[in-house]
């Protein structure tokens, strides 16, 4: 073995042009796998950093009739779910939201967890310094405690372990810093316990929950829907404002699919795909191989006749195979780490295993297994062709053969790919054409977080607004400002929920009608409508007039008016969020504006309404909406210098232009589209060369017929016109054959596609026409030297 080892290296040596070409040709099939499977190993295969997490699960509470699939439970729902039938071998809730850190240093917006006894024990959090919560500091009254996460204690604290006992302020209440948890903790930056007393009928707890041994996730369910039924029979938990029923019911979601389930599909897809272009760096080898072969058909056919079998030679060229392999493995592996670190730029900024994604010895494991699989793939048919060499003739039709048919498969490979790349494509420029509703050029917008003694009553609030507002719209270079609840437009594959139940006066609450009787609600400022460019179809917006001593008033979207009024006359009407209640105002409906995307691109603009903030303003947090006359980002820091003036602990974050906001929105299908149009550029890349090989090294051994004929008085463009059809014959089979692998394969994107399907015939057309070209391109440059073959050249050749 390792004198045939010391062989194939000397031969590579000799054909350092063969060998360069074969190592980088493999080093961009086993690069481009060694990348994606750190991806699909980070998302589909590396089990979730907490004990037993295969059997850890979220329970949800659901109202399928107004499209929620996932609400916060109660106190009342977890009770019940905790004793369903035995089902959970722990359980704990929990509650994030953001709050105000303030203190040493400017205000900082943190992420705040409120967590029940066992959550902790759950995620097997450790401690770096300190201790962690006990059972006294769940009591009633107890002081308030809190652990840190390592981020915070780094950032804020410098890692100064002398934070230990001092004190925090969290939206402007102490908290006695008891312990540090470790760097590979859960990232939010402060731990607290969730106080003893709490409203039970409030929704706003999410329920994480470990099964027993044994207990598959059908039994969690059936044993949660027996409870909600029970819950439904006997609370009543959830009712529309008339008492409707809005379709309540409890589903059990695995932590791992909770996760990571809206990437599993599309890492699948990708892992499919850059296996497929490996499969075409093979065949492309095999073809060098091949044609290699036909150089040393000299040598091999001394060799037989020395008397070397032909169990010998494959083993020699399967050696020649193996070191090229491992060659190409260890290229390969220098290439993923490039290629990691494109896919970490490229990744969607909310894949939660991102941090993960790396050259590690999994990966590297993965590399060594799949050159062995390659060392096979591409050695085997060179080795069958050289076993069968007819003792020195050139061009074999045995060799021949194999040619085609590795050219008819790397061409198939390419069209599934084209096709899929074409596909995705045009479902993302679909995507990316879809008007938001509104102009996102020249939008600055920032998220602020309401908290301390300033912020308490709604009047504070709204008088923090109005001064606000006034301030920005002074600075130079604004030519519009506003404040609304929440911003528009989320990320593409995302459940962005339901809506919140409306009524409409003199009407009865129907979520089963054409249009559910849902809405996305939020408070918006003055000029708000004008500032984001959406267009206003009647009525008017908010005005100065609209206090809190004035008549509520709302403006609703062209939906919600076509959704709910005849002719979509809505002006006029009132409506009320949630159902009528004593003492609850109802608001007049005083314009109507365009549609826009509140959820992600992809979902139909909802019913949408809004009242001003001058009327009611948000409770927490709110955004900040500038216009600017030039780059918007240019006036990040006049506008936070503005807030701080107004409240120095107002924290300002989340800063980023409406059009990177958009731009984010589509980050997972645009990262899919553009890692499948590399792969299918490689692969048409990697057919182009094996056709042009391929028809090179047949019309080279052809010289000698071709000679002849052109002796016999054939012209240049039959010469041209033989050399094109051999050459194309495979090609037009592979295309044949991988148009119907493509029909088949491409059922896999219906699921990430929009408004384009799985069988676009366009998309086949086109996909089908440049292949076709790349090939003809390929053919045309030994085709031309055919015709300029010598005829006596040709025939004293030999």
């Amino acid at each position: 073995m390792l004198a045939d080892i010391r062989y194939a290296l000397r031969q590579l040596r000799r054909t350092s042009g063969f060998a360069l070409a074969a190592v980088l040709t493999l080093a961009l099939g086993i690069g481009a796998n060694t990348a994606i499977f750190s991806v699909a190993d980070a998302v589909l295969l590396r089990p979730l950093p907490y004990p037993h997490a295969d059997r850890l699960v979220m329970v949800w509470d659901q109202l399928l009739k107004i499209g929620v699939r996932q609400l916060p439970t109660s106190l009342t729902n977890y009770d019940a779910y905790r004793a369903a039938s035995g089902v959970f071998e722990t359980t704990a809730i929990y509650r994030g939201d953001t709050r105000t850190l303030t203190g040493a240093g400017s205000a900082e917006r943190i992420d705040v967890r409120s967590s029940s006894r066992g959550l902790l024990e759950m995620l097997g959090a450790r401690m770096a310094i300190g201790r962690a919560f006990t059972s006294e500091d769940w009591r009633p009254h107890h002081n308030g405690v809190a652990m840190l996460s390592h981020k915070l204690f780094a950032r804020r604290f410098g890692s100064n372990p002398a934070i230990l006992g001092q004190t925090i302020r969290v939206d402007d209440r102490a908290y006695t810093v008891l312990g540090v948890m470790a760097p590979d903790a859960e990232d939010a930056d402060v731990w607290i316990p969730l106080p003893p007393v709490i409203d039970p009928n409030t929704w706003q707890f999410r329920m994480l929950a470990r099964l027993r041994a044994g207990v598959s996730i059908a039994s969690a369910q059936a044993s949660i829907t027996a409870a909600a039924r029970h819950l439904e029979e006997t609370v009543h938990p959830y009712r529309g404002p008339n008492g409707e029923d809005p379709g309540y019911q409890a589903a059990v979601v695995p932590l791992r699919e909770q996760l990571l389930g809206d990437y599993r599909s599309g890492t699948l897809i990708l892992l499919g795909a850059v296996g497929l272009v490996l499969l075409v760096a093979c065949v492309n080898v095999a073809n060098l191989l091949v044609a290699r072969a036909a150089a040393r058909e000299k040598e091999i056919a001394v060799r037989r006749a020395l008397g070397a079998s032909s169990a010998r030679l494959v083993r020699q060229w399967m050696t020649e195979a193996g070191v090229l392999a491992m060659l190409g493995g260890a290229a390969g592996v220098a290439a993923s780490y490039a290629g990691v670190s494109a896919l970490r730029a490229l990744s969607p900024t909310d894949l939660p295993t991102i941090a993960k994604i790396g050259v590690d010895s999994r990966a590297l494991l993965f590399t060594f297994a799949m050159s062995c699989v390659v060392c096979f793939l591409f050695g085997l048919a060179p080795s069958l062709a050289a076993t069968r060499v007819n003792w020195g003739l050139r061009g074999s039709r045995p060799r021949r053969r194999i040619s085609s048919v590795l050219v008819t498969a790397e061409v198939a490979l390419a069209l599934v790919l084209l096709v899929g790349a074409g596909l995705l494509l045009k479902s993302f420029a679909r995507l990316r054409a879809i008007d938001p509703g509104f102009r996102p050029d020249h939008l600055l917008t920032m998220q602020i977080q309401l908290s301390g003694p300033r912020h308490r009553d709604d009047r504070q609030r709204i008088s923090y607004f109005s001064q606000l507002q006034e301030s920005l719209r002074r600075l130079p270079g604004v030519t519009a400002a506003s404040v609304v609840g929440w911003l528009p437009v989320a990320r593409v594959g995302a459940d962005t929920g339901g809506g919140n139940p409306f009524s409409i006066e003199g009407r009865a609450w129907n979520p089963n009608g054409p249009v559910p009787q849902i809405a996305h609600t939020t408070a918006a400022g003055l000029d708000y409508f004008r500032t984001m460019g959406i267009p206003l179809l009647a009525g008017r917006v908010f005005t100065n007039s609209d206090t809190m001593d004035a008549a509520p008033v709302a403006v609703i979207n062209q939906s919600l008016a076509r959704g709910f009024f005849p002719g979509g006359d809505a002006i006029g009407h009132r409506i009320l969020l949630g159902a009528p209640r004593p003492g609850a105002q109802w608001m007049t409906i005083v314009g109507i504006i365009g549609d826009l995307r509140t959820g992600a691109l992809d979902q139909a603009p909802m019913p949408q309404f809004y009242w001003p903030v001058t009327q009611q303003a948000p409770a927490s947090g709110a955004a900040v909406v500038l216009r600017t006359a030039n780059e918007p980002l240019e006036m990040t820091r006049e506008v936070a210098g503005v807030i701080r003036l107004l409240d120095p602990d107002q924290p300002v974050y989340n800063v980023t232009t409406m059009e990177q906001r958009v731009e984010e929105s589509v980050g997972q299908p645009r990262f899919q589209t553009v890692l499948l149009g590399f792969f299918a550029v490689a692969a048409l890349f990697l057919a182009a060369i094996g056709i042009y090989g391929v028809v090179a090294q047949s019309t080279t051994q052809r010289t000698k017929e071709i000679g002849i004929r052109m002796a016999l008085g054939a012209d240049a463009t039959r010469v041209v016109a033989s050399v094109l059809i051999d050459g194309l014959r495979p090609v037009l089979i592979g295309i044949a054959l991988g148009s119907a692998g493509a029909a088949f394969m491409t059922r896999v994107l219906s699921s990430v596609l929009y408004h384009v399907t799985a069988h676009d015939p366009w998309t086949f057309v086109f996909a089908v026409i440049v292949l076709a070209a790349v090939a003809a391109a390929a053919c045309v440059g030994p085709a031309r030297r055919a015709a300029l073959v010598d005829p006596l050249h040709a025939l004293r050749e030999e």
